[in-house]
């Protein structure tokens, strides 16, 4: 591993969604801001959207460590099949019920209406503690609609008191699926809506020197402007992508004994996890082209020419269509009759 070799204490570009590592790009403040303020409103359901590898997951870790201990968290990161795994994983987050009870115990086979009573119980205990619970579903794209009509419900357990607070979290095809018309009852109890967008250009310097800070208080290892140019091309901002180029770029560099990561090894980071972009086969386009454009000409030259010269043309087309005549025959050549002179009188 690079990580001795650079002074770090632990790898700076892991994919975990550890918190500790988020940057506070504008795109995640202002994501966070959103989230939080409907979770402090009790605003009942908030949604969060955003492309694959832009940090959603991280960033809702980020939320949760911002809430006070008044408010309790689940977060279902995990996918589930029915509606009865929503909420025993629900009951053993907010400390209603252990995992073992849950596997074996005395709610192994509870039904749904027990379940919801359980975890309607628990809310109404929490509203003497002026406390409330906050139910986070990441991934929530992967959900059929049966299962998200059952998160209305979950969404509705909280009763006036608004104790449940519920945040939806994943690709913008989420949107889609809650536009449809089963689920508007779902959707009209969205009150916000947020979207995290990925880093921007300016941003990829202060990106990867701050993970490099979090891994090592002093790392032996800079990116150069060229490296974080070349890695924004290839990432479009993606924190998912930079982390997986950088840190193949590190070991690369390590192995190469190297203090400054360049976009040469950028570069050969995106190469090797095939990230990099697709050069368009130009030789081959540009002889396509040029046929086209060489054929248009050809048409509009015919065209052009048969305009300018139309009355030629048009003569010359009737000329072509008019029925030709016979050529006359000559006539054999026939000998005078020569009348017989008188006779003469022997």
């Amino acid at each position: 591993m690079y990580d001795t070799f650079y002074g770090l204490h632990e790898p700076p570009f892991s994919l975990t969604a550890d918190p500790r590592f988020l940057y506070h790009s504008a795109a995640h403040d202002r994501a966070a801001q959103a989230m939080l303020g409907a979770i402090r409103r009790r605003d009942g359901v908030a949604v969060l959207t955003g492309d694959h590898g832009v940090g959603k997951t991280m960033l809702c870790r980020a939320i949760m460590e911002q809430l006070d201990r008044r408010t309790l968290i689940s977060l279902v990161a995990d996918p589930f099949v029915t509606p009865e795994d929503l909420l025993k994983r629900v009951l053993v987050d907010f400390g209603v019920t252990s995992g073992s009870d849950v596997a074996a115990g005395r709610l192994a086979k509870a039904s749904r209406a027990d379940l919801q009573t359980a975890l309607r119980d628990f809310l109404y205990s929490l509203a003497p503690l002026q406390a409330f619970a906050v139910v986070i579903i990441d991934e929530a794209q992967n959900l059929s609609v049966d299962l998200l009509k059952e998160v209305r419900v979950l969404a509705d357990t909280g009763g006036d008191e608004r104790l449940l607070q519920l945040m939806l979290v994943g690709k913008p095809s989420l949107l889609a699926t809650l536009s449809k018309p089963e689920l508007r009852p779902l959707l009209q109890r969205v009150s916000v809506r947020a979207v995290l967008g990925p880093l921007a250009g300016d941003e990829m310097t202060g990106y990867v020197a701050h993970r490099l800070q979090v891994a090592g208080a002093s790392p032996r290892i800079e990116f150069d402007d060229l490296a974080t140019q070349r890695l924004y091309a290839i990432s479009r901002g993606a924190p998912r992508v930079i982390n997986l180029v950088c840190d193949h770029a590190l070991a690369e560099g390590s192995a190469a004994s190297a203090s400054r990561i360049d976009e040469g090894f950028i570069g050969r980071a995106a190469e090797a996890l095939d990230l990099a972009p697709r050069a368009p086969a130009t030789s081959s386009l540009r002889m396509v082209v040029t046929a086209l454009v060489f054929a248009l000409l050809v048409l509009v030259g015919a065209a052009a020419g048969a305009f300018v010269f139309r009355a030629n043309v048009a003569a010359w087309l009737e000329r072509g269509q008019a029925r030709p005549t016979a050529p006359v025959q000559p006539q054999p050549a026939v000998p005078p009759v020569v009348a017989p002179g008188p006779r003469s009188n022997p």
